[in-house]
């Protein structure tokens, strides 16, 4: 994001914090409880989810050619290779003999090979080595592969789609926040690995917990509510996804100081939502991805967490710094929000009442839900 920008962004921010408002939608809106608890609700969220585009990492973990990476989408095992020739490709992370997972985690590699068997594959997904060939001569003299999904590097991510016979137009899908995203460059920054959240709330219920800062006095009055305002967002959408600019607390500080003296991000933390399951956020030291999806009953999903950093972790005491601040980040996330969310899915589900309120002041929340409800018209 380049500067004109950024001091637009802050701008807007600060008058909203000096007037101690938010941007407003203009009206109220309403979603039926059944949202988060039926299972018709949920089979279409689950088909919803494998037609879209996933972004499923930072390019960062694909840092150069022979390396590789495996993520869990939807229940299924994906592997991500970047072989010799640097394209990125995804594969079923599944053997073509006993359908073991060919590998786990992270690394570099010329070959993967199965824990089982030891049936080995290049990073192109090609069959390269079966112990014992005889016993398997249809498909060791074959050109015998990994099935492949269609896979993409865009805006600093990594992507892929659920569904063989796609075709991935990134830049499209994100329209003008494809150079936006990319111009902060969190994808190419150090990851620092993944937390997994495997919760008792709808998936949906999960990422409203992101889409607002309306709660941060209440339910974080002791941790981000120290550091971000409360109830005070810029809110800016474009077209599936939109954008959150959460003023920081020292915002006002601003007021002193002539705009070429500002440094934006030092005065607050953007927010994006991408369409359908995607929340990034983005600092002067920290990029977080959280990867949202439906579990196998609606009032179950599972929360995957990454977070990358700018910073040198070669130096110990940096590293250290950096993993605490992730982990600060996530047990917020897991001990107040979601904790607190756990307790909204059970009355929910108890019938009690037949619809939840959105206000004016909760833009975010109210452009997720109108969104998902187009998608699966």
């Amino acid at each position: 994001m380049d500067r004109d920008q950024l001091i637009d962004l802050t701008r807007r921010a600060l008058k909203l914090a000096r007037d101690k408002t938010t941007d407003l939608m203009p009206t109220e809106s309403t979603v039926a409880a059944e949202t988060y608890t039926s299972a018709e609700r949920h089979a279409q969220d689950v088909a919803m989810l494998m037609a879209s585009p996933q972004l499923v990492g930072y390019v960062s973990e694909l840092p150069r050619p022979g390396t590789y990476c495996t993520k869990t989408v939807m229940g299924r095992s994906i592997l991500l290779t970047r072989a010799a020739d640097s394209v990125v490709r995804a594969f079923e992370n599944v053997c073509l003999h006993r359908q073991s997972r060919i590998t786990d985690g992270c690394g570099a590699a010329r070959r993967l090979a199965c824990p089982y068997h030891s049936w080995s594959y290049d990073l192109t997904g090609n069959l390269v080595g079966v112990p014992g060939k005889e016993g398997f001569p249809e498909t060791s003299s074959g050109t015998s592969r990994l099935t492949e999904l269609p896979a993409a590097e865009c805006a600093g991510f990594l992507w892929i789609s659920l569904e063989r016979d796609t075709t991935l137009d990134i830049p499209a899908f994100l329209g003008p926040l494809a150079d936006e995203l990319d111009s902060w460059g969190v994808g190419r920054w150090s990851p620092l690995g993944e937390k997994v959240l495997d919760c008792p709330i709808n998936w949906k219920l999960a990422i409203d917990t992101f889409a607002e800062n309306y709660h941060f006095a209440t339910v974080h009055r002791t941790t981000f509510a120290t550091i971000a305002r409360s109830n005070c967002t810029v809110f800016d959408s474009f077209g599936p996804h939109h954008r959150l600019v959460f003023p920081l607390n020292g915002i006002l500080d601003l007021d002193e100081l002539p705009e070429e003296q500002w440094e934006p991000l030092q005065a607050m933390v953007v927010i994006y939502a991408l369409h359908p399951n995607i929340v990034i956020s983005c600092t002067v030291a920290n990029g977080e991805l959280f990867r949202v999806y439906p579990s196998d009953v609606p009032g179950r999903s599972i929360t995957v967490h990454q977070n990358s950093t700018p910073l040198d972790l070669s130096d110990e005491s940096t590293a250290a710094g950096a993993a605490a601040v992730f982990e600060y980040a996530h047990s917020t996330v897991r001990d107040e929000d979601y904790a607190l969310v756990a307790g909204l899915q059970a009355n929910l589900e108890s019938g009690v009442r037949e619809h939840l309120v959105f206000g004016r002041n909760e833009p975010g929340l109210q452009h997720r839900h109108t969104t998902w409800a187009e998608a699966i018209s």
